[in-house]
């Protein structure tokens, strides 16, 4: 009987001990929002931004930051107009008298009306480097991709920049095969493949009105 009191004892010594020592609060917000933001190209900063607002144990003001701060690089280099007005409109919510707040209503208001032109212009017949060029400053990843590979169709400069940095295109050990497609060899496309092999989507040929069939620009274009 001894023996068994020595032991809950213990154990409770051990319960009380691991209660008083606090956990490792981690690195301080600041830190970790410094780090996001320099995660590397746009879109790499918007994927680190993410991780970081998926944490749901940061203060209401540290998100309110995150937020800002992700909202304005979509409104610019991220392209992605749609979640940069979302971002904002979650930022002025959470903190409406943030320094940032007034030039941020102003960025609101120009980046909505962008979005919604963007969005107007998805109801025309585009050809695929038009409709790509859209559907990416709207804020579409997988997609615009998506129908580039399976179309045969090369991308021009300007797209396959910003594929290159959001992650589907690769050097020449890509698993989806050469970027090249039909018509004039591009150099900018030299030794460049698919990342990986998307499959393609259920439907995916009745999501837009795009022509497929069209050649791309070969000269680095944006939307608008």
């Amino acid at each position: 009987m001894l023996h068994i009191r020595h032991v809950f004892a213990a154990a409770a010594l051990a319960a009380a001990a691991a209660c008083a020592t606090p956990p490792d609060p981690g690195p301080p917000f600041a830190d970790r929002l410094a780090a996001a933001e320099a995660a590397g190209n746009p879109y790499q900063v918007d994927a680190a931004l993410t991780d970081l607002l998926n944490d749901t144990k940061i203060s209401p003001a540290n998100r309110a930051d995150a937020l800002y701060v992700r909202g304005d690089l979509r409104r610019q280099a991220g392209d992605n107009r749609r979640g940069a007005v979302e971002d904002m409109e979650r930022a002025l919510a959470l903190a409406p008298d943030d320094p940032r707040a007034e030039g941020t209503w102003a960025n609101l208001e120009s980046t909505r009306e962008e979005m919604q032109d963007l969005e107007r212009r998805l109801g025309f017949m585009l050809t695929l480097p038009q409709w790509f060029d859209v559907a990416w400053m709207l804020g579409e990843r997988e997609t615009p991709a998506l129908r580039y590979q399976v179309a045969g169709l090369s991308p021009n400069a300007w797209q396959t920049r910003k594929l290159q940095d959001a992650g589907y295109i690769c050097g020449a050990d890509g698993a989806g095969g050469p970027v090249q497609g039909a018509g004039d060899l591009r150099e900018w496309l030299e030794g460049l493949t698919w990342c990986k092999a998307l499959p393609a989507p259920p439907g995916a040929a009745e999501d837009a009105p795009v022509a497929a069939d069209a050649e791309p620009e070969a000269d680095a274009a944006q939307a608008g």
